[in-house]
């Protein structure tokens, strides 16, 4: 299957992921869906409309490799939050006029989380409607997908339709324009309502019952992240040359001073080469970046519940399990957890599966609760996968 023609949509009311192609009536859980994808497979998505907002913003004079720092800048008074809890992706340009994709950053990586825990590889997130050629109005479940370049791009509803063509056609005509629906009638009616209400407005207006016009794009909404806006601090040029004329006659005198902090510097990067390593070892499914942080909220986490099910609780449970009842019989390969779903995934190797299960039990017998998601039998061992996660059902 080609994934690239697959949309994920998150649904914040029913707190979870769905998948589709072409109608959001088709749709499926994605987790479901990822289980059944070959290990580590790569896949590229589209992601819907009612998860990303496109911006048109005038920058005169703005071009090349500055347009991506400047984006942020322009666009920071007409977001609701900060602006470093958004990632802004530069799409096309026209006559000084520039295109933004803004997406949540919390939602990518969460997109990311869920699809790495079952070992599924995302290299390309496309917005849904980047691909539209431009001067189209396209059915979509209960609303619009309207884009009209360089003024707007984006799932409008029902009811703010004529709201919109309101503001597309204050600057003039729009010239030719198409109506993809589901049914010819449906396409006449729209037609009838904008031929009458908007006469000026369109060169020729046309309706179709086939595929949408696209066009090429490489906007891909994981190529980059939005760094905080702040005023770059440098330092005033007149005490520059005392620092420097400082500098030569303190070398002599500091010179044991740097050989120890390169010592220092040396022990720090081994310690933190070291650190990295083990959190690969323990978390392979996750990324490494700034793993200090990650394993620090790991640890959090077991602050934030009464319950003792957070990771450190869950952790000390598992590993007296291990210790108490399993050591000789099951070696742990691996550990991976999940933060937003509060789960262990171990991989394991068990001389016999009654071993297996005698892990589980004692998994059980610590309070919480585990499941063996497979077993495999391979070169005389059983490979199994645990699931656990904190407080029995």
């Amino acid at each position: 299957m080609n994934t690239a023609e697959l949309i994920v949509e998150w649904q914040a009311d029913q707190g979870l992921w769905l998948i589709y192609s072409g109608s959001v009536d088709t749709a499926r859980n994605l987790e479901d869906w990822a289980q059944e994808q070959a290990e580590l497979s790569a896949v590229s998505l589209q992601l819907s409309s009612r998860n990303y907002a496109t911006h048109w913003v005038s920058l005169p004079g703005v071009k090349g490799r500055n347009l991506a720092r400047a984006l942020p800048f322009a666009l920071e008074e007409t977001l609701i939050g900060d602006i470093a809890d958004y990632t802004v992706i530069p799409g096309a340009s026209i006559k000084g006029s520039h295109k933004a994709y803004v997406i949540e950053t919390d939602l990518i990586d969460r997109l990311i989380e869920l699809l790495t825990l079952h070992h599924v590889r995302l290299t390309s997130l496309v917005p849904e409607t980047a691909t539209l050629d431009t001067n189209q109005m396209i059915r979509h479940s209960d609303g619009w997908l309207i884009v009209v370049d360089p003024v707007f791009e984006g799932l409008v509803p029902e009811a703010a339709v004529s709201t919109v063509f309101d503001t597309l056609t204050e600057a003039g005509s729009l010239g030719a324009f198409s109506l993809v629906t589901a049914t010819i009638d449906e396409g006449n009616l729209i037609k009838t309502t904008l031929s009458s209400g908007y006469a000026d407005a369109f060169e020729a207006l046309t309706v179709s019952t086939a595929l949408p016009l696209r066009r090429e794009s490489k906007v891909n909404l994981l190529q980059g992240r939005v760094i905080a806006a702040h005023q770059e601090q440098r330092p005033a040029a007149w005490w520059r040359g005392i620092v420097s004329y400082a500098a030569v006659f303190t070398l002599a005198a500091c010179g044991y001073l740097l050989v120890a902090n390169y010592q220092l510097n040396h022990k720090v990067a081994e310690v933190t080469d070291n650190s990295r390593n083990l959190y690969k070892q323990w978390f392979p499914g996750e990324s490494a970046s700034n793993f200090e942080a990650r394993f620090r909220r790991k640890l959090r986490s077991g602050d934030d519940t009464t319950s003792g099910t957070g990771f450190d609780a869950v952790m000390v449970n598992v590993a007296h399990a291990w210790s108490e009842a399993s050591k000789a019989s099951v070696e742990v390969q691996s550990i991976r957890y999940s933060e937003r779903m509060g789960e262990f995934l171990l991989d394991v190797t068990a001389k016999e599966q009654g071993d297996l299960q005698a892990f589980k039990q004692a998994i059980e017998g610590r309070g919480l609760t585990a499941e063996i998601s497979s077993a495999t039998a391979d070169k005389g061992a059983i490979k199994g996968r645990v699931k656990v996660s904190g407080g029995a059902a």
